[in-house]
């Protein structure tokens, strides 16, 4: 199986990075802005350039593991809401049929209740420019 990483090295990415590399028949595949077997920049990539990149990957999976937890709100926006929507782009053209996983935050559904779990089917309810590009994404 092919699986694709996006945002590899930052924080998430190593760590989903370590278990794809561990998986029995998992072929890693480094999707990123620098340093990368696949150059993808979700915060500017067109849709065909990148639909472009991910043929060439042929991947099974992606996981997209690529964001920003800082700058300003446009910076936050381009990366956290407007790159999954591009690579959702993409992978509907280039490979339909691989599966996309998408990596939120805790941040999405606000600042919650001390000891109390959150769960998926919580209401999101950001406070923060993080929280509202994540969730958007």
């Amino acid at each position: 199986m092919r699986i694709l990483v996006l945002g590899g090295t930052g924080y998430l990415g190593r760590r989903v990075t370590e278990q794809v590399r561990a998986l029995p028949g998992a072929h890693l595949l480094a999707g990123g802005r620098t340093g990368a077997e696949y150059a993808v920049d979700l915060a500017a990539d067109r849709p065909e350039r990148l639909a472009k990149t991910l043929a060439a990957a042929a991947p099974d999976a992606v996981v997209n593991c690529a964001g920003a937890t800082g700058g300003d709100p446009v910076t936050l926006a381009e990366v956290n809401a407007r790159g999954p929507a591009v690579l959702c782009a993409a992978l509907r053209e280039a490979a339909p049929a691989a599966r996309l996983v998408h990596l939120g935050s805790a941040a999405e559904y606000g600042p919650g209740t001390p000891c109390a779990a959150v769960t998926e089917s919580a209401p999101g309810c950001p406070v923060t420019p993080y929280g509202a590009t994540k969730l958007a994404g």
